[in-house]
């Protein structure tokens, strides 16, 4: 009698359970990242300094298979551009390997923020390493709102 309950029990909770599983993500590809503006970013370094961010904007300046040393002095080949809002504030995007992207591409970028110093010239260089490029088309409320998100 007692087998009776608990195959059907077993059952019933291996159905439960596998419902209540959430689908895997890779993580090189999902990153916890805000939706912030271009200009806020950058008025704002020491706030997202190796923060996931999100930011929209058009791609200008796109450089194919750029070589850059690593701090561990091996070389990989990456694209950058510099992705810029409609009020034209930029910000470089390194993206490992080869980026299917174009100039004038509208783009939304999720990657880490970095802020490094540097002691010649702009005293700062910021870039987002990033880990995902999403294709984006902008509507009326982006061009006619002060800020860029929806």
């Amino acid at each position: 009698m007692k087998r009776l309950i608990i195959i059907p029990a077993l059952l019933i909770s291996i159905f439960i359970y596998s419902g209540c599983a959430r689908n895997w993500q890779d993580p090189d590809t999902s990153v916890a990242a805000v939706n912030i503006s271009i200009a806020d970013l950058l008025l704002n370094r020491d706030i997202y300094e190796s923060a996931g961010v999100r930011v929209i904007g058009r791609v200008w300046y796109l450089t194919h298979g750029a070589v850059i040393e690593n701090e561990d002095g091996s070389e990989d080949i990456y694209t950058t551009f510099v992705i810029a809002d409609r009020k034209g504030t930029g910000i470089e995007v390194y993206v490992p390997g080869e980026a299917p992207i174009n100039d004038g591409d509208f783009l939304r970028v999720v990657g880490i923020y970095r802020k490094q110093f540097q002691s010649a010239g702009d005293y700062f260089l910021n870039r987002i390493d990033a880990v995902r490029l999403e294709t984006w088309k902008p509507g009326t409320g982006y061009w006619i709102r002060e800020y860029e998100f929806d």
